[in-house]
């Protein structure tokens, strides 16, 4: 029966089409592109091979009997290097070759008898692109998963969760190929200065409209994610993705809240709809372990961290800097650490009151962060004393550390008041000698041998510190290099 031309709506299959027989290949192109699919041809199974080798295919239609390779022979040939494609044969001579037993033995997908006309050849070609379409699911599920299983274990490393925020938008980006996303959470609205960056904020509390922490594309360097900037329907989606906890899928975006247990600390925004369920339980899927990984970085960003200069706390750095002794007693690299006393801020307290020294530890907490470089750890000792340690760095470059925290202190200071009120510091300066080679060379000390090393190292740094405010004020004075303790002690 002669079918009238019809126009489908275009999709997205691409079929590989064979035979030796021009007229035939001409003919059922034509069908197949009145289907709405994309059509590539070729004569041989020499020329079909290298079309599959450098063009992406979901079905091929592939003559039995062709002058060269026959169709069993490149069906044998392709999978050796691509056993997901699928294949349906065709001949003029179906009854030479059982279709059950070809089926079996050749791992294809259709048997069709060209004698049987152009429907039954259509039919066989919905039920290949069926099979394309399970097998299309089924790898992306499996690249899916493999790549978030691969991406979990750097999300739950400890890192600040500044940069757990933004590695999460890029696994996102990374995992769907989306040109602009961003990660969101809940303000927190806090009367601490210290806690609050000039970027990104990394606390979810509160009840408070959701803020960009972390955006890439055309959301990069944004500073919120509001109402006033989205229309309504990515309003009410954030609204109902947070209260159900649930993916919200709109015309042009997909919003996936971060949820620990029952409660959404925040949302991952998608300019693009997911429409695939699949899609939508592997965005599900590493929501929730990024939701979890935030959670256990707010959790140690609060054992951690100062609340108010948001340096870390003494206990911290002490524990941190016992573990790099080790490391420099291991590989022999040198080691200093920095005591910093701020000047003055007994003053500022009784002449302004306790807060305006808040908001002047405040400063020198944030010179601290600035200068410290990755590696590096910035620590507040207690009161106005802080601790700066430096693994890998001996008494030249610890000095034009410490110099470049006395430069930027020159031009630090508060506005309270109407009033100007200046920030300084002094330091102190001790440096590890070398580890020597009998040392290295003998067995791993024990854990109380470091703790020790780190209570000298301290000591000289503060011994260092008192010359330094004794010799005026905002200076620096160095105890010269320590040497470890003999073993023997």
């Amino acid at each position: 029966m002669v079918r009238k031309t019809r126009h489908a709506t275009r999709t997205d299959w691409v079929i590989l089409l064979t035979d030796d027989d021009q007229t035939y290949l001409d003919a059922i192109r034509k069908l197949l592109e009145r289907e709405g699919h994309r059509v590539l041809t070729a004569r041989d199974g020499e020329e079909a091979l290298a079309l599959l080798a450098s063009v992406h295919v979901d079905l091929l239609l592939l003559d039995f009997y062709m002058h060269g390779m026959t169709g069993e022979e490149v069906v044998g040939e392709l999978r050796k290097t691509n056993p997901m494609l699928q294949v349906i044969l065709q001949t003029g001579y179906a009854s030479e070759q059982p279709p059950r037993a070809l089926l079996r033995r050749l791992d294809i997908q259709g048997y069709h008898d060209k004698s049987e006309g152009p429907d039954k050849l259509l039919m066989w070609v919905d039920v290949g692109l069926k099979a394309a379409h399970s097998a299309r699911l089924l790898h992306k599920s499996r690249v899916g998963l493999r790549y978030i299983l691969d991406a979990t274990p750097g999300l739950h490393r400890l890192q600040p969760l500044e940069n757990l925020l933004q590695d999460i938008i890029f696994q996102v980006t990374g995992l769907f190929g989306v040109a602009n996303s961003c990660v969101a959470s809940r303000e927190h609205h806090t009367d601490d200065p210290g806690v609050a960056p000039s970027c990104f904020l990394a606390v979810f509390e509160d009840d408070a409209g959701p803020t960009v922490y972390a955006a890439t594309g055309r959301y990069a360097g944004a500073g919120g994610l509001n109402e006033q900037e989205l229309d309504g329907l990515l309003a009410r989606a954030l609204d109902q993705a947070t209260r159900s906890r649930r993916p919200q899928v709109g015309t042009d975006a997909t919003v996936v809240p971060l949820c620990v247990a029952d409660q959404a600390i925040g949302v991952i925004y998608l300019d693009k709809p997911i429409v695939d369920n699949q899609d939508l339980e592997l965005v599900s899927v590493f929501a929730n372990q990024a939701a979890v990984a935030i959670r256990n970085a707010q959790l140690f960003k609060m054992a951690t961290v100062d609340p108010l200069t948001g340096v870390h706390l003494r206990r911290f750095v002490e524990q941190w800097t016992i573990v790099e002794i080790r490391k420099a007693c291991r590989h022999g690299g040198p080691l200093t650490l920095l005591m910093v006393d701020m000047d003055g801020l007994k003053r500022i307290n009784d002449d302004s009151g306790h807060l305006a020294g808040d908001q002047a530890l405040v400063a020198m907490g944030r010179l601290l962060r600035a200068i410290v470089r990755e590696g590096d750890m910035a620590g507040r000792y207690g009161g106005d004393e802080f601790i700066v340690v430096l693994p890998n760095t001996g008494e030249i470059g610890a000095a034009q550390v410490a110099a470049r925290l006395l430069d930027l202190l020159q031009d630090t200071g508060i506005e309270w008041q109407g009033r100007s009120l200046p920030v300084r510091g002094s330091v102190g300066m001790a440096t590890l000698l070398p580890v020597p080679e009998t040392l290295r060379s003998a067995s791993a000390p024990p854990r109380q041998y470091f703790e020790r090393v780190y209570d000298e190292l301290l000591a000289a740094a503060d011994r260092a510190l008192y010359e330094a405010k004794r010799g005026g004020r905002g200076r620096l004075h160095a105890a010269g290099e320590c040497p470890w303790l003999d073993l023997s002690h």
